[in-house]
């Protein structure tokens, strides 16, 4: 049992981590495109709909989901149960912004948002239905086909969006963009899980689901807020360009994670609930999967942020370089990723919902206070004060997983350290390398050098510091090319 899970969650992890890498490249080429053809102002707007949709969302299709996948005896009445709350809360938040879309366009002065906030609130109906196939698909772990859905609907939404970025030239281009996604993913995930809509269930059932959804419901509601207040105050403050600069600088961040630290944590839900009961087996799993997102994480972030100054202008253009620092300090919030990414899914998926609501009380206190006390300094004071607030965070989290299941807190602190070690000599050299680089090379060239000065010299630092480790991820990738995910991730997994 124990090693069937654990072969099936590393075959999930290499699946995951495929969607998400061509997620991730066809967001960025969709992303590049358009931000030479839009401007942070167009980005900005967008974002303050995104900030109006952050918790309504969480309602409709953010939270009540989990509970199909956390269940130990899930019938198909706690499936409907929970596709009818979240119909039922989708279709209230949708009259709701319908009705007050003048009112939210007048609070952020930008009455142009009204019939974005009509046109957008339909993506609240898409998500309560695409929630629940999703679901299935993941508590099952049938990442392959989550696979499936991610390429396609990125690749279809990348190039609606590139389309209309050059017809329509405006904030428009991003919301159909976004639209179009969601579409996708709703009729790939029905099909593939082989999911239609039902209405049959029963009040036991329901309320079977009830603790369990509250709590998650709310500490997603704590978190949204947690992450809209910057946006918020931002928008309303520094104004509309500072939003966009800042809703970059997350979403590449975002994009970063989500290739390479995502597809280890998304299996801690379904893979905590499952083996809840065999704590050492749990703790391998997690331990193992923390080096691993390590190992591809942090040279990805400390390169990303040495090289940032000459990348950003050269990818996305000129008009971005007042974002640099923003984006520099935004990828460094993504060293502790590798672990704290785990948290939450552990937490719920050993149904400690209680302490993850904890948790979002005081980090939405502090982001709050962070961004209050640094926002009349600028949008890079925000930043920094931002990352402080993750640092502090992340020990409170890895606190609750050691109250949650005795996980220790210091193997959290050191998994991945040789990993971590390596990226900051390679981030040195590469920096040290940036400036003996002749001026005259055009910026493109040096990154073309760098990226390969960086490569070399985390390959060969994480060579020195740990062979065996080296050896390991040489074997791994060997198995991984033969075709057997399942076998490399566990022979991967014993790396230090």
């Amino acid at each position: 049992m124990a090693h069937s899970l654990l072969r099936r969650a590393g075959q999930a992890v290499v699946f995951n981590a495929m969607g998400n890498w061509i997620g991730m490249i066809g967001g960025l080429v969709s992303l590049v495109f358009i931000a030479r053809l839009l401007s942070p102002m167009d980005f900005g707007v967008f974002g303050m709909a995104l900030v109006t949709f952050s918790i309504p969302e969480i309602f409709a299709s953010g939270s009540l989901n989990d509970s199909i996948v956390q269940r130990p005896g899930l019938t198909k009445g706690h499936v409907n149960s929970v596709f009818m709350q979240s119909l039922g809360l989708a279709l209230l938040f949708w009259l709701g912004i319908s009705l007050l879309a003048p009112a939210i366009a007048a609070g952020f002065s930008h009455p142009e948002l009204v019939p974005i906030l009509r046109v957008f609130s339909i993506v609240l109906i898409i998500g309560a239905a695409t929630s629940v196939p999703a679901a299935l698909l993941q508590r099952d772990l049938r990442y392959k086909e989550i696979t499936i859905v991610d390429v396609v609907g990125t690749v279809s939404a990348a190039a609606i969006g590139i389309w209309l970025a050059v017809v329509l030239r405006d904030a428009w281009a991003l919301v159909w963009m976004e639209i179009s996604r969601r579409m996708v993913r709703l009729l790939m995930f029905a099909w593939l899980a082989k999911w239609r809509p039902s209405f049959k269930s029963s009040w036991s059932e329901t309320h079977e689901l009830t603790r369990f959804n509250s709590t998650n419901l709310t500490t997603k509601v704590v978190q949204a807020i947690g992450g809209a207040v910057p946006r918020v105050m931002i928008g309303g403050v520094l104004g509309p360009a500072a939003l966009g600069m800042y809703n970059m600088s997350g979403r590449l961040l975002e994009q970063a994670k989500s290739a390479f630290v995502t597809p280890f944590a998304a299996v801690a839900l379904p893979v905590a609930s499952q083996a809840q009961n065999d704590l050492p087996m749990l703790f391998r799993a997690i331990e193992g999967a923390m080096r691993l997102a390590a190992l591809v994480a942090y040279p990805i972030f400390i390169g990303g942020s040495v090289i940032a100054p000459i990348a950003i202008p050269v990818v996305f253009g000129e008009q971005w370089v007042p974002a640099v620092t923003t984006i520099q300090v935004f990828l460094l919030m993504g060293l502790r990723a590798p672990t704290s990414a785990f948290n939450t899914g552990v937490l719920n998926g050993v149904g400690r919902v209680d302490l993850n609501f904890k948790l979002a009380i005081v980090g939405t206190v502090l982001t709050a206070i962070a961004v209050m006390s640094t926002i009349h300094i600028g949008l890079e004071a925000i930043a920094w004060a931002l990352l402080a607030q993750l640092i502090v965070s992340w020990f409170l989290g890895a606190y609750a997983v050691k109250l949650a299941i005795g996980f220790p807190m210091h193997r959290q602190i050191i998994a991945g350290s040789s990993a971590l070690i390596a990226s900051v000599i390679m981030g040195f050299i590469v920096w040290v390398s940036m400036g003996i680089l002749p001026d005259a090379w055009t910026g493109f060239v040096q990154i073309l050098v760098l990226i390969p000065i960086g490569a070399v010299t985390y390959v060969a630092t994480l060579a020195a510091l740990s062979p065996r480790l080296a050896k390991r991820v040489v074997q791994a990738l060997f198995i991984l090319i033969q075709g057997r995910p399942g076998e490399a991730l566990a022979v991967a997994r014993g790396t230090s």
